[in-house]
């Protein structure tokens, strides 16, 4: 009798998660395209910033990253710390490397876009700043309509393949 109430406890909590796995798949890709759409809103920002209120680099990232939501206001606010700390642009690159690598629900390109507009935006006039912000978003907003159709494709995929895959595990278990 105890041996039927331990399988079936076991057999749910399999189950379960399997399905939380799927599910935090699917919310990973989710949170991609939200990363990406905040980061365009960032990039909006700093321009109008840079264009109209004539902002030095860290205060106009500061201003813009009061807007945002997600982890990328966090790494936003280390890299302008470490920019008012030091002068230094190996630092100051390393720092939006390192922060920036660490946003875990970007893809590697997605990064390599960021780290590199946010490092070139301070090595030119405020033209050039602005070319540079624009063809950014251009990018970033092709690369949301990726991460959006992945997300349709393959969300539901991800939720319905970790509960299958949890109810093949307990009728093997069985």
């Amino acid at each position: 009798m105890w041996m039927i109430v331990i399988k079936i406890i076991i057999s749910i909590l399999i189950v379960v998660l399997t399905a939380y796995i799927g599910s935090s798949k699917s919310r990973k890709l989710k949170e991609r395209e939200y990363v990406l759409r905040e980061m365009v809103t960032f990039l909006k920002l700093v321009e109008n910033e840079i264009k109209y209120m004539m902002n030095i680099l860290p205060n106009a990232y500061e201003i813009a990253r009061q807007k945002l939501n997600t982890e990328l206001k966090i790494k936003i606010g280390q890299i302008v710390v470490d920019m008012l700390d030091s002068n230094n642009m190996t630092y100051i690159e390393g720092s939006i490397e390192k922060n920036i690598s660490e946003i875990e629900s970007l893809e590697k390109y997605d990064k390599d876009i960021i780290i590199s507009t946010l490092k070139n935006l301070g090595r030119s006039d405020i033209e050039g700043q602005i070319n540079i912000i624009q063809n950014t978003i251009n990018i970033l907003e092709n690369q949301i309509n990726e991460a959006n159709e992945i997300k349709n494709t393959n969300s539901k995929l991800y939720r319905t393949i970790g509960i299958i895959s949890g109810l093949m595990l307990v009728i093997i278990f069985i």
